[in-house]
């Protein structure tokens, strides 16, 4: 859910978040003050999240069905969505629940989550998201947010956003991708302060989905939102349905017993892909080895041990499992094992790990700058499958949507 702006709009003034003491840039508008038209959706209920790049009316969002939105408001401690309060007006005018939630970069450090955190309440507040409603943290890989600083120091980061937000007088929400949930946060302590708190992303395949399918529901503990697709309805925005009953008045992420109410009984494994193979090999071994759930970032097509191509593929942003450590394929590639006699490169799966050999900018799928945010030198990122070529020049995969150039490695 990488929701990078597509413009940069300079704002004229800035006020300094209290305690937090650092800058907020403000829209140049009053604060608002609204009560919510939609004050709870029921379990099932379904809804979208939205940023810069969509529309600042969620008009035909709520036509087509949403009931709820999810609108990002900020990101790290100096970029607001300009477009933010039009999306929450438009979402209330139309009798959908407004949510807010804010693009995380404080990685493991509690006291930059505290900060963003307070940035992140200013700007709701500003831009009129009714006391009460939930903020999410969105916590994933890009903007410089290092994800990889142990899971524990990287909970009670989440944990301090979380506690601000909920001192405000918010309900407090953290997204993230189902493996990120699972390899790189304890998410056992997170559910454990706040119950029922989370919005997992994973999606069963790439491409339009319209309604969610629970067989591929990501079951864990404590989640609200499943986010099951990034093309609802053909609409190009991510799709999200409610798990459990939301309220700004009721406490869903308080402990009160409330449970996931998707279907436990998802297959065991995922096979193939979009376009599975018309007889595909199943994906478990044999010898019922542990498997380790990890998440496509690249299209990666599955292979043989002497590297020779099969058909099927696993669809980029698409969940996954694997048998192992990384092996060698009989032509010198290096793989990740998805089943009997199956790989897949390893690269398009746990990346490549690199360092900035110079100050770096974002660019998106176009080849247009992402956001105004600079990768500086020295800077570690992980870059995911082989490269890209957009409008004739090399780009790596670095994150959702997000490339850096090949030159800058």
């Amino acid at each position: 859910m990488t929701k990078t702006k597509k413009i940069i709009i300079k704002l004229a003034c800035a006020t300094i978040l209290g305690t937090a003491g650092v800058a907020l840039t403000h829209v140049n508008m009053p604060q608002v003050t609204v009560n919510a038209a939609a004050t709870s959706v029921a379990a099932r209920a379904l809804g979208v999240d939205v940023a810069s790049y969509q529309s600042a009316d969620l008009s035909s969002h709520a036509h087509a069905g949403a009931q709820f939105a999810i609108v990002k408001v900020s990101e790290g401690t100096s970029y607001s969505n300009p477009k933010a309060s039009s999306q929450i007006s438009t979402a209330l005018s139309n009798n959908m629940m407004p949510m807010a939630y804010h693009f995380a970069t404080f990685s493991s450090n509690s006291s930059a989550a505290v900060a963003e955190a307070n940035y992140a309440i200013k700007a709701a507040q500003a831009f009129g998201l009714p006391k009460g409603s939930y903020i999410a943290c969105d916590y994933e890989t890009g903007q410089g947010n290092n994800i990889y600083g142990g899971k524990t120091p990287t909970a009670n980061a989440i944990i301090a956003f979380m506690d601000q937000i909920k001192a405000a007088g918010y309900k407090p929400l953290l997204y993230a991708s189902s493996s990120v949930l699972q390899h790189q946060i304890d998410a056992n302590s997170v559910v454990a302060k706040y119950p029922n708190s989370l919005w997992v992303a994973s999606y069963a395949i790439s491409g339009r989905i319209d309604n969610p399918n629970f067989n591929y529901f990501p079951s864990m503990n404590g989640v609200s939102i499943w986010q099951f697709t990034d093309n609802w309805r053909g609409l190009n925005v991510d799709g999200n349905v409610a798990v459990l009953p939301l309220s700004t008045d009721g406490n869903v992420t308080s402990n009160n017993g409330a449970i996931s109410q998707a279907p436990t009984n998802k297959p065991a494994e995922n096979t193939a892909s979009a376009k599975p193979a018309s007889n595909p090999k199943p994906a478990a071994t044999t010898n019922n080895e542990l498997a380790t759930s990890g998440y496509v970032m690249k299209k990666a097509y599955i292979y043989n041990k002497k590297g020779e191509r099969q058909s099927g593929y696993y669809a980029a942003y698409y969940g996954i499992k694997y048998y192992g450590s990384t092996v060698k394929l009989d032509n010198g590639k290096t793989a990740i094992r998805v089943g009997d006699d199956r790989y897949v490169m390893a690269s398009n799966v746990l990346g490549n790990s690199r360092v900035m050999k110079h100050n770096v900018y974002i660019y998106n799928h176009a080849g247009r700058r992402a956001n105004w945010r600079i990768l500086r030198k020295g800077t570690p990122v992980k870059t995911y499958g082989t490269r890209f070529h957009i409008h004739g020049k090399s780009y790596y995969r670095i994150g959702k949507g997000l490339y850096v150039k090949c030159a800058n490695f």
